[in-house]
């Protein structure tokens, strides 16, 4: 019974400063699991690397973070390789075939043309026998006229086969530099595999942010229910308390002056306070008492 006439204690409220704090607290956390999560180091099957470290803050306190790729040892060899290799292939370009009208295509000319020569010799031979035996003078225009359509025709062979020998040159020297780059390739391509870090994009990691600022407002929701209920039963429980006084001593008593004193009782109980007496306590002559003593009840 001592419990129904204490008054519960109405919930805290919340400390909007401490929960916010906590807060952000927490979800600077979160944001730290989140980006170890999202970056993991890695390693490929030559070697490379790739990590990932905190580096320092910035003006603010905030962190600041670095990425790092090296290359395996196989990647370094490849490297410093293709540092020669590159300088052989620009001394290879520069001294390339001549392929124009260099020496080789002369050399290519004099050899295609050891034969064709003596034939036009022939040629020019046979004309001058010709041309004698029809009787025209050398310094006659017919004489001059067979005589420069003959070298004509001739220089145009010529030319014809300078550009052939020209063209298939061209394209020999064409077809070798293919080849040596075809050759060239796949140690080409594997050593640039070397060194480009084969790195892979692992699957997200989202970590959600704590609302605390929700979470203790329902909970102190919850704790002000749970106030109001008790607060209401036990309003309910001295309410019927009284009740039950005041019909019990209206009864013993009897008459109106049992009932004004139920009445009085009741209303203490209720929390309206005594009868004039010190403390809350009620006063009232016993019926029984002939010298008309007073009894306290406190």
């Amino acid at each position: 019974m001592g419990s129904m006439f204490k008054s519960p204690k109405a919930p805290a409220p919340m400390n909007v400063g401490a929960v916010g704090a906590q807060q952000q607290q927490q979800n600077t956390a979160n944001a730290f699991q989140q980006a170890a999560f999202n970056r993991p180091n890695q390693s490929d099957a030559f070697g490379n690397t790739l990590n990932y470290a905190q580096s320092g803050t910035d003006a603010q306190g905030n962190p600041i973070f670095s990425v790092n790729q090296q290359l395996g040892q196989t990647g370094q060899q490849m490297a410093g390789g293709f540092a020669g290799l590159g300088q052989a292939y620009f001394d290879q370009a520069a001294n390339r075939p001549d392929l124009g009208s260099g020496a080789a295509l002369d050399r290519a000319y004099s050899a295609a043309t050891a034969n064709i020569e003596p034939r036009f010799q022939r040629a020019n031979d046979q004309m001058v026998n010709r041309l004698r035996n029809q009787g025209l003078d050398p310094t006659s225009e017919a004489y001059k006229s067979q005589a420069n359509d003959l070298a004509l025709q001739q220089h145009e062979a010529r030319n014809s086969l300078y550009s052939q020998l020209q063209g298939q040159m061209f394209n020999q020297g064409l077809a070798q530099r293919q080849q040596q780059m075809g050759e060239l390739n796949p140690g080409l391509q594997f050593g640039m595999g070397t060194t480009r870090p084969n790195v892979v994009n692992t699957p997200g990691v989202n970590v959600g942010n704590v609302d605390y600022v929700g979470l203790n407002q329902a909970r102190y929701a919850q704790e002000m229910e749970q106030y109001k209920q008790k607060q209401a039963a036990r309003s309910a429980g001295l309410g019927g308390l009284a009740s039950l006084g005041g019909t019990v001593i209206g009864g013993v008593l009897g008459g109106p002056i049992g009932a004004s004193i139920g009445k009085s009782l009741g209303n203490a109980l209720g929390g309206g306070g005594g009868m004039g007496m010190p403390g809350g306590g009620s006063a009232f002559a016993g019926d029984n008492d002939p010298a008309g003593s007073y009894y306290y009840y406190g």
